[in-house]
Formats: structure tokens, C-alpha cells, sequence
């Protein structure tokens, strides 16, 4: 069995698209390298550390999320890619997806594409081949929520039938099975309570899932 079927073999548990792939990605890079498999195996599942809040003051949960917000994919998934390629980049980004929050602590939001809806294609080198992945969303989510302390809500009402997410990944030509379908962990069911928090025109949302370390979808303010 080769180095790549190896990898395919392995069960990736992780909740997030771009997690998932670029752990395919570190795990057909480990296969190659000198060290013993299991400790290849440990850096690439490894969850990563918080990202630090920066020195800018840090706005108070009463005053956001209320306003409109883009959320930079290509940003989040370039940013996890790098961290096991380092010569990760974007070839190509198209449209945008935006999000309109109602209320603070207590409301609603809903989240659209843009007209023909959003691509994001990448590229990493990966054990001397190209890792290709493609992503398109189009349509539109919705949610409710409540207060569930500080700095964070819970929501009571979900609804992303109307969002299509899609994802391809290529490893030298040859298409890899992508192990989740959903870029937006937890954000399907009622029940889930997100930690958020508001860094000037920077808008920071988690999920809360015990047992696991998630990172921070960032988005920023528009008009």
C-alpha cells in the first residue's frame, strides 16, 4: 500500500472543513518524513492553540454583534492550510458572503452570498504534489439566539437548508474523499452555544464543543 492509500485508511474525526483537509494534507506529508508514524500522526491532529486577542481594546459584548459582517473563508482556510504547508496560497477567490446580525445578546441573523455565490480554489504543495481544494457556498442561512453569559448565546432556532457548501480536494491529480461536508460546525442545530466577542471592526465566533479545541470564524464589519 502506498504512501497516499495509507493515509486515505485513517478515520479524521475533525468538525471543520478546512481542518479536515489540511490534516489529510500534514497526514500524506508525514508519511514521507523520518519519523516514527505515530509521532507524525500526533503533530498532524493536534488541535492549535487559540489565536492571541492582539493589543487593540477589546469591545464589550453589549455592543455587537448588531451590524453587518463579511466572513473571509479564503482568509480562514488559507491560514489552517499554512499551518502544516507553508507554501499554501489562494489561486482564485470570487464573491462574498455576508452576514446581518439583529440585536446583541438576544436576536437574529441571517447570512447570504453574493450574486453566483462564493469560490475559493487553493493550492498547497504536499509531499512533492499539488493539493488542490475548491469550495463554493451559495444561498443564504438563518438563525435565532439568546443569552447564555457573558460574551456568549445560545441559539434557539437554525435553519441552513437554503446554503449549499461544496468541497473538492485534488492530491496530484488524483480527487481525495473529504471527510466533512460543513464549514460552519454547530451552526445547524438549536442548542449550540457559541462564544463570541467584538475587537473593533472585528467580529470573533466559536462553537462550544466539549472535549474539543475550536478555533475562531472572523469576520469583519461592512457597510
Amino acid at each position: 500500500m502506498d504512501a497516499y492509500s495509507r493515509c486515505m485508511a485513517r478515520p479524521h474525526l475533525l468538525p471543520f472543513t478546512v481542518v479536515s483537509i489540511a490534516a489529510l494534507a500534514a497526514c500524506d506529508r508525514s508519511e514521507s518524513a523520518s519519523a516514527p508514524a505515530s509521532a507524525g500522526a500526533t503533530a498532524a491532529t493536534a488541535p492549535a492553540a487559540p489565536a492571541p486577542i492582539g493589543t487593540s481594546a477589546v469591545a464589550p459584548a453589549a455592543s455587537c454583534p448588531a451590524g453587518k459582517w463579511e466572513y473571509d473563508y479564503a482568509d480562514m482556510f488559507l491560514e489552517t492550510l499554512t499551518r502544516n504547508s507553508s507554501g499554501a496560497r489562494v489561486v482564485s477567490e470570487r464573491g462574498k458572503y455576508v452576514c446581518t446580525f439583529n440585536g446583541n445578546e438576544r436576536g437574529s441573523y441571517v447570512c447570504e452570498t453574493s450574486e453566483g455565490g462564493v469560490e475559493n480554489v487553493f493550492e498547497a504543495p504536499t509531499a512533492g504534489m499539488a493539493l488542490k481544494i475548491t469550495v463554493k457556498m451559495n444561498g443564504r442561512s438563518s438563525a435565532e439566539y439568546e443569552p447564555a453569559g457573558p460574551g456568549r448565546w445560545k441559539t434557539t432556532r437554525a435553519d441552513m437548508s437554503g446554503l449549499r457548501v461544496e468541497t473538492k480536494a485534488t492530491l496530484g491529480g488524483r480527487d481525495m474523499p473529504v471527510p466533512a461536508t460543513s464549514a460552519f460546525s454547530g451552526m445547524d442545530r438549536p442548542g449550540t452555544v457559541f462564544e463570541y466577542r467584538c475587537e473593533g471592526d472585528v467580529f470573533k465566533l466559536k462553537p462550544i464543543v466539549e472535549g474539543m479545541a475550536t478555533d475562531f470564524i472572523t469576520m469583519k464589519r461592512v457597510p
